[in-house]
């Protein structure tokens, strides 16, 4: 009696730990790998020829910055009358940085800044047709923007070590990351086309983010409506 009862005792046992054996261990819990987060915005700042304090990719902004020099003038000019019809938008602004590094002006800059000043003066006149078409009833000189670089402490920021005959530009979108980089400028209506894109493109997300925002509840909390932003004009009437 006791031989069997040890027997099965025996066969006990063997059994369980077959049935343990068999039973499948549960997989360990994947964690989510979490993605690098985006590396920091790099910000350029600058003083223009107003004698202004500039954050030349001021985030909320759709802004392109014009590299010129004395070679590339008549070039900027027709670039910066292209944008007239963006101009005195609350979304974009145009900054020109003139390559002044290899020019004679670096012998009297301030003869080289009065020039620029008064440059300025007479196209803030010629802007303020298209201010007051954009909803913008202020003064636009306060708007435009030119930044001497006698030294070369900007250019070489921007990526422009060395200077061009060539017209050159850059577009940063609103959260101050490049989003296009020109290095010769010759098609206008192209450069107006990928401006007028970026402002668009912006515009769109900003009226999604207030319809999101407009739609959660809000409590006894009066949510003012958003402004919208003022109308593109159409594309075959941006060039004049």
């Amino acid at each position: 009696m006791l031989l069997v009862a040890l027997t099965a005792v025996a066969t006990a046992i063997v059994l369980e730990r077959s049935a343990t054996a068999q039973t499948p261990t549960p997989p360990a819990a994947v964690k989510p790998v979490k993605s690098p987060p985006p590396p920091p915005v790099r910000k350029f700042k600058a003083v223009d020829a107003d004698n202004h304090n500039l954050l030349i990719n001021k985030p909320g902004l759709i802004t392109l910055v014009l590299g010129t020099n004395e070679d590339s003038q008549d070039e900027a000019r027709a670039a910066g009358k292209a944008m007239y019809p963006l101009q005195g938008r609350p979304d974009f602004l145009l900054i020109v940085v003139v390559d002044l590094r290899d020019s004679i002006a670096t012998w009297a800059p301030s003869m080289a800044i009065s020039q620029m000043r008064s440059n300025l003066d007479e196209e803030a006149i010629e802007l303020k047709p298209y201010f007051l078409k954009n909803g913008n009833k202020n003064n636009p000189r306060g708007y435009c923007h030119v930044v001497p670089d006698f030294a070369g402490t900007i250019c070489p920021q921007l990526g422009w070590s060395e200077s061009s005959e060539d017209l050159r530009g850059i577009l940063f979108g609103a959260d101050g990351r490049e989003l296009k980089r020109w290095e010769k400028l010759e098609d206008m209506d192209k450069l107006l086309a990928e401006v007028r894109g970026a402002i668009q493109s912006l515009d769109a997300a900003n009226l999604a983010k207030a319809a999101a925002a407009a739609a959660k509840p809000q409590g006894s909390k009066l949510v003012q409506p958003t402004t919208p932003p003022p109308p593109l004009p159409p594309v075959a009437a941006t060039r004049r």
